[in-house]
């Protein structure tokens, strides 16, 4: 048993040998590499064999190579160039300069440099209007003891007040009411107007007229128009001027200027009036200048000019110009082929690419409405199909219908003869035969009642 193999499911180790399979074809050489090893064992399936390295003289042309890390990326024309014996470059010599250190002592620090520093820095502006040290000199005149001996602001006496109940006085003065302009004293107000625009309640607006020289008090001073006689009901009047009685109701104004307004007036409603009106043009009064060419219309193009003459068929319609090419056939001949080809025998199993129609298709009426067994894959061909007698014996028993065998061969028998065959009929033939059969009986049948 050692020396035969042994085909088994148990999957063969690394150590054991398959034997080549001999050629079928022995004068023929075999193709692909033979192997030694045995490839059907799971140890070869997951063993791999190591990827081929790149070759040393194309190296330098692989992307991975030329970019290695640590490497000196070098174009591969000069790859394989050696590099220059000794020091390579330039040395680089660091020069130290001013450091940041040295910018943040820039200040002096003996007392001297300082007072030089501050002695060359007097020639500027901002150094004589605003020394270092001291405050910015603006040139108010500030009262001997304000903000020291004399606080700012005015005195509003708060505690009394909150003591007296009335802390709302306090934040709303209204004894003494600030920003009004009928308070000669009050030299802040017409500042806030000029700045702010704040008019207090009520306050005319003053623009400082000199009504002294138009002679004019603007206190008893009443502007406009006197008017001689009373005025009652004015804004009545104003906006309804029918009722006022004592207005005209009569205008005489110049001609044209009504004219003018009735023409250049719109109406709502109406159509605007240009001055046409009154010529006396017939109903069929087209305006416009007709054209001078009148060679075609639209209507021209779309149904044409052409003479009954012109309409008619051409002499040769229907009939080769060409010698030799004529079909003269007898009379009442067809040629080409037709589209339905009834005149061919259908293919018993029609191809999918074959799109002639044998006469055997649905129509339009079966499409819309189909069959009851047509759902079952029963169709018209199968219903006309020739069979022998035991085939329509055996559908006509699977079909449940009782016949006797002496009544089944005469309805055979006058189906084969209405289908021209001796021993076969179709089962669409039989069953117009039976309808026939039971027709005559039910007809004896009624007539014996």
């Amino acid at each position: 048993m050692s020396s035969q193999i042994v085909h088994t499911n148990v999957l063969l180790s690394t150590d054991e040998y398959v034997q080549p399979r001999r050629p079928v074809l022995p004068h023929v050489q075999s193709a692909g590499d033979a192997t030694r090893s045995n490839a059907d064992c799971t140890a070869s399936c997951l063993s791999f064999e190591p990827r081929p390295r790149t070759p040393d003289h194309q190296k330098k042309y692989r992307q991975s190579v030329l970019h290695e890390p640590g490497k000196i990326v070098r174009h591969f024309g000069t790859a394989e160039d050696p590099l220059p014996e000794g020091s390579f470059g330039r040395a680089t010599i660091a020069r130290p300069g001013e450091s940041v250190a040295d910018y943040i002592k820039s200040y002096p620090q003996s007392s001297l440099a300082q007072w030089a520093l501050q002695r060359a820095e007097d020639v500027y502006a901002s150094s004589k209007r605003e020394p270092l040290g001291t405050g910015y000199t603006r040139g108010h005149q500030i009262p001997n003891g304000l903000g020291n001996a004399t606080p700012f602001g005015v005195a509003t006496h708060a505690k009394e007040l909150d003591r007296a109940g009335q802390a709302k006085l306090a934040m709303f003065p209204t004894d003494h009411p600030s920003g009004s302009s009928r308070d000669p004293e009050d030299l802040t107000h017409p500042l806030y107007v000029t700045s702010h625009g704040a008019y207090a309640a009520g306050e005319q607006r003053d623009r400082h007229y000199d009504w002294n020289r138009a002679g004019l008090d603007p206190a008893t001073h009443s502007f406009g128009l006197a008017s001689g006689t009373d005025q009652h009901d004015g804004l009545k009047q104003a906006l309804q001027p029918g009722q006022d009685l004592a207005a005209s109701s009569a205008r005489v104004c110049d001609q044209h200027w009504e004219e003018f307004q009735a023409t250049n007036r719109v109406e709502l409603g109406q159509v605007k009036r240009l001055g046409m009106a009154g010529r006396q043009l017939p109903a069929d009064h087209i305006f416009g200048v007709p054209s001078k060419h009148e060679s075609g219309s639209v209507s021209t193009l779309l149904k044409g000019d052409y003479s009954p003459e012109q309409l008619q068929d051409d002499a040769d319609l229907g009939k080769s110009l060409k010698e030799g090419w004529r079909n003269l056939g007898p009379a009442g001949r067809i040629y080409g082929v037709p589209t339905v080809r009834k005149d061919i025998k259908a293919p018993k199993k029609q191809s999918i690419a074959n799109a002639q129609n044998y006469g055997n298709e649905p129509n339009s009426l079966q499409l819309i409405h189909p069959s009851a067994t047509a759902e079952r894959g029963v169709n018209e061909q199968h219903y006309n199909q020739q069979m022998s007698k035991d085939a329509i014996r055996d559908i006509i028993g699977a079909s449940g219908i009782l016949m006797d065998s002496t009544v089944f061969d005469a309805i055979f028998q006058h189906a084969a003869q209405r289908d021209q065959c001796s021993d076969s009929c179709c089962l669409d033939s039989f069953m117009h035969s039976r309808q026939q059969w039971l027709a005559q009986k039910l007809q004896i049948y009624c007539t014996c009642l």
